[in-house]
């Protein structure tokens, strides 16, 4: 009996000999993030499972369809957790899906990114070879690390086979406080916090109130409503009764993100110079959400996505159709230099010379 890496192995093998299109699928959690791929699927959950864990080594090694909730769980266990917090937006998710799509959670400013948590990882070429890349442990190397470019790929490139993950210890305690700060503000005020020592993990503005997440050791945590009273009692603060409010923004379970009563607009990420003024791309009455104390700003737009693009290019800032109920087709990703395009070219022929992994999913040319 096959294994399921031969299984895949040999489905793209098949692929590549019929040039034929393949739309790589984990748990289908963020099939809706980027542009529809016409294609046969490839499954990749039936390869699942914890490969190798060393919790005195703070890593771990997990097959690509391994879901992201198991992985979770297991780390959990021994007190650990991934450091960015990579979103999930259902319980299907999978790791693979979670660092093909290359995404991070509340804490990815003050703890990492999810490119900067991979260490290593095995592949399935276009051409069907498997290739190793990386290892597990953080080592300083001349030139460019590959398992890395993995991240944010959106399986363009190569179905993930395996990954090495970098861990870190889970906080004894976290607490949550919402201060009255309104949203332009936002960005200063967390610096101050942080200029504090505060041990700042996660920072949103919704709708005219900033909500901080503090994490640390227990003791550190238990008096830390006394050093913001101290420090911070010009503004209005509250401690809030849990943290589920960074799981609801994480996974976009959160009343803002849904779309049901508004199916005429898209939702949108903006990427931005915390504190920088971009109220053009919204109406004044609309609602709004940051994140990472202001580098990310969520917002509806029933505008089409060229004008988003431009006014985003104009901004110095970076737009992407996140979701959209109004038409799939829609351009997703902002348009590139025409030297990136060339870049992203030659990327994608050396790791699918055939072009049949997930194509069109970030551009049309691609």
């Amino acid at each position: 009996m096959q294994d399921s890496t031969h299984i895949l192995q040999e489905q793209i093998t098949d692929a590549a000999r019929e040039n034929a299109a393949l739309f790589i699928l984990g748990g289908s959690s963020k099939s809706f993030y980027g542009n529809p791929v016409l294609g046969e699927t490839v499954t990749t959950t039936i390869h699942n499972g914890i490969v190798e864990y060393e919790p005195s080594e703070l890593t771990v090694t997990v097959r690509g369809g391994t879901s992201l909730a198991e992985l979770t769980r297991e780390l959990s266990s021994h007190g650990q957790m991934l450091a960015c917090e990579p979103p999930g937006f259902s319980d299907d998710a999978t790791i693979g899906g979670a660092i093909a799509a290359g995404l991070s959670g509340p804490a990815r400013p003050y703890r990492s990114s999810i490119a900067d948590i991979v260490l290593g990882c095995r592949i399935i070429t276009g051409e069907g070879q498997i290739l190793e890349y990386g290892g597990k442990v953080m080592k300083n190397v001349a030139g460019y690390d590959i398992s890395r470019l993995m991240t944010g790929s959106l399986g363009c490139l190569g179905l993930i086979l395996e990954i090495t993950l970098r861990v870190i210890p889970a906080p004894e305690r976290e607490l949550t406080f919402s201060f009255s700060v309104e949203s332009l503000e936002s960005a200063v005020f967390v610096n101050e916090l942080r200029k504090k020592g505060l041990p700042v993990s996660a920072a949103s503005s919704i709708d005219g109130t900033l909500y901080v997440r503090f994490s640390g050791g227990a003791d550190e945590i238990s008096g830390l409503e006394k050093t913001l009273l101290k420090s911070f009692g010009f503004v209005e603060q509250n401690v809030q009764a849990d943290n589920t409010l960074w799981v609801e923004i994480k996974n976009h379970s959160h009343a803002f993100f849904n779309l049901e009563s508004e199916s005429h607009k898209n939702l949108w990420r903006l990427s931005v110079a915390p504190g920088k003024n971009v109220s053009a791309f919204y109406p004044n009455d609309s609602a709004r959400l940051t994140e990472w104390g202001g580098a990310i700003l969520w917002f509806k737009s029933a505008a089409e996505p060229e004008i988003i693009h431009r006014m985003a290019s104009q901004s110095d800032a970076q737009a992407t159709l996140f979701r959209s109920c109004v038409n799939e087709s829609m351009r997703r990703f902002a348009p590139v230099s025409p030297a990136l395009q060339q870049w992203y070219t030659s990327l994608k022929s050396a790791f699918d010379p055939q072009g049949i992994f997930n194509p069109g999913r970030f551009h049309d040319w691609l």
